[in-house]
């Protein structure tokens, strides 16, 4: 039975809108020694990294018919077949890979250390093959029973993957796009966007990205790189052909979350436990991607006010073209609900996620401390810089400052305490609306101080 949406982009029927899978695409795991490893542990693991270090260089030295240089094959069991590289990563000793997993291994000289001694990578079509689950029981045996018996894990990277048919993102999804990470900006600011990307032209458009290394979210045509990159066409026998619902003469988008330690660590679980911790992020996948769903989220903004951000700009009823300020973007998408899909996109394989609360540095409130200290400030520089601190200095050093936020910023400086402020109550919002923070008086100072910055916002732009 199909259920229609009215939206901003017209009628939408979410019963053409199906996901046909939810995985893990990547999973990069660090081995550290355990405070309770044995002395006899400690010395037969670094013997067996000695052992692979010999193999290394003379791996070094092998080269085939081609002149080309070749891994060395080594036999740990009938389960268990390696390759080891005549070269390594950074900061570990050698590396070796199969068509499942890579592990770089690292010689510790001493058994306290902070550093992990082993980095394994599992490849996204083993993880498709077997599952996250049976992939991770698989290599914690393999550690346990030919490495080094006795470690702790973490999680230094997850990438969750949602593959969807039935929405085709365009290249106006990507000023759509609202997330924590960048505030919605014009295109006329894309130095802005530095973290932040669209794939392929107008024609050939393949997808985007949102955010930084360690939180990243990407959107991309999964069909047309299965397409391009062979290798990859594991997903469509191992993902999709075993679904009722995929139509293989639909185009496949996939949102991918990417998460990486630095950001994890600093992630709160609905018990306050970190999830940092390897054995939450395995049970908390589920609420990994409910947070992700709610912090990259694409808007339900029309076509035509899609266009004026892009521009940066509407066009008045009366033909003049008036710019839109920092403060009419962030209206725009307060206004606007989310796209009907993606909130069915918040659950995990059928499973609603806990909240999760990032662990932000709190916001500091205004004090009568910190004004009369700005002032004290001034008034220092004032007298360093004009040799007076009179009323007329202070007028200059108004007008001068305000001539060099315009020189530098195109607004005024009052402007651009205006777009502070809303910044920073945007900002005290989303404390409150996680929980993290509590300040039931902020409202109503919020409530004073926006209605006067409203007031000199209104009587700069009828003087300009």
């Amino acid at each position: 039975m199909s259920k229609l949406y009215q939206s901003a982009k017209g009628v939408f029927i979410l019963s053409n809108f199906q996901i046909i899978s939810q995985h893990v695409d990547t999973l990069k795991f660090h081995y550290y020694i355990a405070s309770s490893i044995s002395d006899e542990s400690f010395h037969d693991y670094n013997k067996k990294v000695n052992e692979m270090i010999a193999l290394k260089k003379e791996a070094q030295q092998a080269k085939n018919d081609y002149g080309d240089i070749k891994s060395i094959k080594k036999h740990f069991s009938n389960d268990y077949d390696f390759n080891i590289m005549p070269t390594s990563i950074s900061g570990f000793s050698v590396v070796i890979f199969n068509n499942d997993i890579s592990i770089a291994l690292r010689k510790s000289k001493n058994k306290v250390n902070n550093s992990p001694i082993l980095k394994v990578e599992f490849r996204a079509e083993f993880l498709a093959r077997k599952g996250y689950r049976k992939c991770i029981d698989i290599v914690n045996d393999f550690v346990s029973s030919y490495l080094v018996d006795d470690t702790k894990v973490k999680i230094s990277e997850i990438h969750l993957a949602t593959d969807i048919q039935g929405y085709d993102f365009t290249p106006l999804d990507f000023y759509r796009m609202k997330t924590r990470s960048r505030n919605p900006q014009t295109h006329e600011e894309e130095t802005d966007y530095s973290k932040a990307s669209s794939y392929g032209g107008l024609t050939t458009f393949s997808g985007f990205s949102f955010g930084g290394g360690d939180y990243h979210l990407r959107i991309y045509n999964k069909t047309l790189e299965i397409n391009k990159f062979k290798n990859k066409a594991f997903a469509k026998s191992l993902l999709w052909a075993n679904k009722s619902n995929f139509d293989d003469e639909s185009k496949v988008w996939r949102i991918e979350i990417q998460i990486r330690r630095a950001k994890l660590k600093k992630m709160v679980n609905s018990d306050n436990s970190s999830m940092d911790d390897y054995a939450n992020i395995l049970n908390g996948i589920p609420s990994l991607w409910a947070k992700a769903m709610q912090d990259f989220s694409i808007k339900d903004i029309s076509d035509m006010q899609t266009f004026d951000l892009l521009r940066g700009y509407r066009t008045l009823k009366n033909g003049k073209d008036k710019p839109l300020t920092k403060s009419a973007i962030y209206g725009i998408f307060k206004r606007s609900d989310n796209l009907p899909f993606w909130s069915v996109l918040g659950k995990w394989n059928h499973y609603e996620g806990a909240e999760i609360n990032t662990a932000f540095n709190i916001p500091m409130s205004g004090s009568e401390e910190y004004v009369f200290n700005s002032i004290k400030s001034l008034y220092s520089t004032m007298g360093k810089h004009y040799g007076s601190v009179t009323a007329k200095t202070l007028l200059t050093a108004f007008a001068d400052a305000n001539a060099r936020n315009v020189e530098k910023k195109q607004v005024s400086l009052l402007e651009d305490s205006f777009n502070k402020q809303i910044d920073w109550f945007e900002r005290i919002d989303l404390m409150h609306s996680t929980g993290v923070l509590n300040i039931p008086e902020y409202k109503h100072l919020e409530s004073e101080i926006y209605q006067t910055l409203v007031e000199c916002d209104t009587h700069i732009k009828d003087t300009s």
